[in-house]
């Protein structure tokens, strides 16, 4: 966090076992040390971690501890980055909440993604005082070459062209961006996206993306003297087997 002069903090988290798995006599392989972010394999191979979370470990624990604070330090300036890894099966669809829909805006289980949304909203009705647009883009990558996820299907999709500025670091031209003013507007955009996403079966899931998509919220302040911004949200999936989803946020012009 660097709001804590910390570049970079790795969580691990274990998912339970699943009925098929209890069923052909699988155990979790890890074993993990009390008070401590700490995992063992086997006797003698031991891991260290800023956070561990076990089987039994809530949602709301693991976005509270990992990943809240950093939605409170974009409005201070800093840029934040949430990345998930693991092999698909793992649990990171759950964990980050890729396959959130509007009708589970109350449940318990929902993933990063959702509980981010709640919260960058609630953080903005908080600064009443300061006036905000929130400008919403969703890209995938998909053989190489992107595609706009909140391209009207009535529309003539655009060449996107990723650029580097100077001073704005990376920028994506000619890619759909939706001002949303409400949570749900932004849900909405992340639905249609997901809908427009290319799927594929692998060997080790039916429905796992053959893609990388980022999903991508651009917060501006309103006021003259600071040129601010907030981005990208992203999930990605790479090609195969491995799914990787992140969260990023940055501050800058």
């Amino acid at each position: 966090l660097a709001t804590q002069g910390i570049p970079v903090r790795v969580a691990l988290r274990c998912r339970p076992l699943v009925p098929k798995e209890i069923g052909e006599g699988c155990q979790v392989c890890l074993s993990f040390v009390p008070g401590k972010p700490q995992v063992v394999i086997g006797t003698d191979k031991s891991f260290t971690y800023d956070f561990v979370f076990d089987p039994s470990t809530e949602q709301e624990e693991v976005f509270n501890t990992a990943v809240a604070p950093l939605i409170k330090g974009i409005f201070n300036g800093y840029n934040s980055t949430v990345l998930a890894y693991g092999q698909t099966g793992s649990g990171k669809t759950y964990s980050m909440g890729g396959a959130y829909s509007a009708d589970q805006e109350n449940e318990p289980t929902i993933g990063v993604i959702p509980r981010v949304i709640q919260l960058l909203f609630k953080e903005m009705e908080e600064k009443r005082d300061s006036e905000f647009t929130l400008r919403v883009s969703y890209l995938e990558i998909y053989n190489e070459e992107i595609l706009d996820l909140l391209c009207s299907p009535c529309e003539k999709a655009t060449q996107i062209h990723i650029r580097e500025d100077p001073k704005a670091g990376i920028k994506t031209v000619g890619l759909t961006e939706k001002t949303v003013s409400v949570a749900s507007d932004m849900v909405s955009c992340l639905e249609q996206g997901n809908n427009a996403r290319t799927v594929a079966a692998t060997a080790m899931n039916s429905q796992s993306s053959r893609s990388h998509a980022i999903f991508t919220p651009c917060l501006v302040p309103d006021f003259c003297g600071i040129a601010s911004r907030f981005s990208p949200f992203s999930l990605m999936l790479t090609i195969g087997m491995l799914y990787i989803a992140f969260i990023m946020f940055r501050y800058g012009p």
